[in-house]
């Protein structure tokens, strides 16, 4: 009889995409494996799964942070309502292994497989835990990591720090791909601000990038991911610039894009890093300003290694990032640097080790 393998969380890309791109490491180990997710109908997994054709089931919970009080009320009160989901949703599958990712879906199915004696482990791809896997860390099984410094936070599950997985689009162009300097001539920059958009970045960058002088201004050509709902504000915000740009709620092709790319504009968290590092790509980073500090943690990591920049997400309309992008646009060379730097950081390799480790241990 075939093993069941779900997936548990969500809500954002960054959180989805490495249990989508362990679902492909693992179906190329093992075909005769089944999978289903388990999300949030407020969950980007709502639209991303259907589309790729797995089981999915929604369960009826809100977050308990960023609505404020009345945002963590309404979230502790769906908790109970999702709790019966999740052991219904449970009862259905009837999983050999639940993997959570991350998110505040997550929570109530594997802390409900985990109490009914079921394999349990958690996915943490960045420095510093989001507050879901920091409580699950307590209750699961494994816990699969990105950073060696991550394994205090998980002092009772058994650790491997293998890296996160990339989806298999991503690492089919990482294997022919080599960043190249740029010319003197079009200079492109990709803009990604998450997989909901960033409006700190959609209206800081054209502010920053008018800053630059004229000949380098004209060379610019930006493609931003501006986020679902934020075109009209992100346009407003474009609308007296000079170079020349393409404004996008959502990147479907997110490999030809990096692809196509001299220089990536992004937040920092650990899928972006991963999939960024697994191609060489030199990144500016403006980490999401959050009370754990984890998207800056990330962030710093790769700057020490040579393989990035970083700024403040709340100087991305500075001077000082003008000033950053003109020094590598007059200097293509220190790019291949960041881009070389980049590469040594990536672990393209981390999805099928992780579902190496599974396989043996569900075996």
């Amino acid at each position: 009889m075939s093993k069941r393998v779900v997936i548990a969380g969500g809500g954002t890309g960054g959180h989805l995409f490495p249990g989508v791109a362990l679902v492909e490491s693992l179906s190329e180990l093992d075909p005769s494996l089944e999978f289903a997710f388990v999300g949030a109908k407020r969950g980007i997994e709502a639209r991303v799964i259907p589309s790729l054709g797995y089981d999915l089931r929604l369960l009826d919970v809100k977050p308990l942070k960023n609505g404020g009080v009345s945002g963590a009320v309404k979230g502790a009160l769906s908790l109970p309502m999702s709790g019966l989901q999740a052991l219904s949703f449970l009862n259905e599958l009837k999983p050999d292994v639940v993997i959570a990712v991350g998110g505040y879906a997550a929570g109530p199915f594997t802390a409900m497989t985990s109490v009914k004696g079921v394999k349990t482990a958690l996915m943490e791809q960045n420095a510093v835990p989001g507050l879901t896997n920091q409580w699950l860390g307590k209750l699961v099984d494994r816990a699969f990591l990105s950073f060696d410094s991550t394994r205090s936070y998980f002092p009772k599950a058994e650790c491997s720090v293998l890296g996160n997985p990339i989806r298999k689009t991503i690492l089919e162009r990482s294997e022919g791909f080599k960043y190249r300097k740029p010319d003197a001539g079009d200079f492109r920059i990709l803009v990604i601000g998450g997989s909901g958009g960033a409006r700190s970045i959609n209206v800081g960058l054209p502010k920053a990038l008018m800053q630059l002088p004229d000949e380098l201004r004209q060379r610019v050509v930006v493609k931003h991911q501006v986020g679902k709902g934020r075109l009209d504000s992100a346009r407003a915000a474009y609308e007296t610039v000079d170079f020349r740009h393409e404004l996008i709620e959502f990147v479907d092709d997110m490999a030809q894009a990096y692809s196509n790319a001299d220089l990536l504009i992004c937040r920092a968290g650990m899928s972006t890093i991963a999939e960024v590092t697994a191609l060489g790509i030199p990144a500016l980073y403006v980490p999401l300003e959050t009370a754990d500090g984890h998207q800056l943690a990330n962030a710093t990591e790769i700057v020490e290694a040579g393989g990035g920049m970083v700024v403040r997400d709340g100087e991305i309309a500075d001077a000082r990032v003008a000033r950053l992008l003109t020094g590598v646009m007059q200097n293509p060379e220190s790019l291949v640097n960041l881009a070389a730097g980049a590469k040594k950081c990536g672990r393209p390799d981390a999805g099928l080790e992780v579902a190496r480790e599974v396989l043996a241990w569900i075996s």
